[in-house]
């Protein structure tokens, strides 16, 4: 009777734990080493002049196992259409549309013909930090339940502000985008919900994807780092779409019925499915794959806070090149402080879930050509000197 009775109450303890904390275990599939494992698309339309600074900051990634679309969307511009036929990139193909079919339908067109496990739209005019697509794929890596990865935003040109988005909320993403279009995604995701609405030619059609994404059961994740750079340069196709936000919200509605005819019935639903799925070797496709670091390189494993970090980084100026990884969250001060010092910043709560952070640790021992590796650790309350 206490063996029966004892095994009731595991069970049902088991249950409600999986309950309040929905998870599970299993192996990824194996990702073939001779297949890039991220594909970059990169539509243009007589936007010429920056799609090389665009190209250049892919080709400057620490993950460099990726491939280059770029879908020339019947530009009208000749320099633009020069300067796709002369200048040559590694790991790149330019795509010629023979008229312009809008930016939903060159986005489609390059992720048709691209071969990676993950996307990410990259618009002719932006660019990315050094850090983004190796960040965004460990993220999903490390937890098969996230589908879409973005982070903050820092906007550049005719205006300088920080997009700083909010953790990604099926509630909220109804109603208020929350992703960028270069947040990289599951190429798996895109073909199971249909593909880019093409029929969004005016504006908001990446917000329209995210949506569909939420609808399908995918879910999101938002790197609270200022990873993507977007670029405001006068009266941009981002503006013109914001002033017809109310006719492109409904077509938006009108394209998912199935979420916007309940839509607290239907989130409701789409949450209770929502799981975290770990591996018990979360970086196992990302070994033996290209990056890129400096040769000779220091790494520097961080216990500090934000605090503490900033008064070590003002009394120790790092020899560079230097990898920096701290294991402890960091606001957004010390955060660029860091990348004032070096590209090379994982603060690995913002992107790991907790069981992954060593494993990612020994990840980048493995896979870098790191000559020496410091911990710092967090100093004595009566001492006010880190140490090693």
């Amino acid at each position: 009777m206490i063996y029966t009775w004892g095994l009731l109450f595991i069970t049902f303890f088991w249950r409600m734990l999986k309950k309040a904390y929905p998870l599970s275990i299993r192996s990824l599939p194996p990702w073939p080493r001779d297949v890039p494992f991220v594909s970059v698309v990169i539509p243009c339309y007589n936007n010429g002049q920056y799609v090389d600074e665009a190209v250049q900051s892919v080709l400057e990634q620490t993950l460099q196992d990726f491939d280059i679309t770029i879908v020339n969307d019947g530009s009208t511009d000749t320099e633009t259409v020069d300067i796709l036929n002369s200048l040559e990139w590694p790991k790149t193909r330019v795509i010629h549309l023979p008229q312009n079919m809008g930016l939903p339908a060159a986005r489609n067109t390059g992720i048709r013909e691209a071969k990676g496990k993950y996307i990410c739209c990259l618009d002719a005019d932006d660019k990315l930090q050094p850090t983004y697509l190796e960040k965004a794929t460990a993220m999903m890596e490390s937890n098969s339940g996230i589908s879409f990865v973005g982070s903050w935003t820092q906007v550049f040109g005719s205006e300088s502000r920080v997009w700083y988005a909010s953790q990604f909320d099926p509630d909220q993403i109804t109603y208020s985008n929350q992703f960028g279009p270069a947040a990289v995604f599951r190429r798996l995701a895109w073909e199971k919900v249909g593909g880019i609405f093409e029929e969004m030619r005016e504006g908001f059609e990446e917000w329209e994807f995210w949506i569909r994404l939420t609808g399908h059961g995918y879910r999101g994740y938002q790197i609270s780092e200022k990873l993507i750079l977007y670029r405001r340069v006068g009266y941009s196709f981002a503006l013109r779409a914001a002033e017809k936000k109310d006719i492109l919200f409904e077509q938006i509605k009108a394209h998912n019925p199935e979420i916007y005819a309940d839509p607290k019935s239907a989130i409701e639903k789409i949450k209770k499915g929502y799981r975290d799925i770990y591996s018990p070797w979360p970086f196992t496709n990302l070994q033996g794959r290209c990056y890129n670091l400096p040769e000779n390189a220091t790494a520097i494993v961080s216990s500090l806070n934000s605090t503490e970090t900033m008064v070590w980084i003002k009394s120790h100026p790092p020899a560079l090149p230097l990898l920096w990884v701290a294991t402890r969250a960091l606001d957004e001060t010390a955060t660029d402080m860091l990348y004032k010092t070096t590209p090379f910043v994982y603060i690995l709560p913002n992107f790991l879930p907790r069981y992954a952070r060593q494993e990612f640790i020994q990840h980048l021992r493995k896979t870098r050509n790191i000559t020496s590796i410091h911990t710092l650790k967090s100093p004595p309350r009566d001492s006010g000197r880190a140490s090693y």
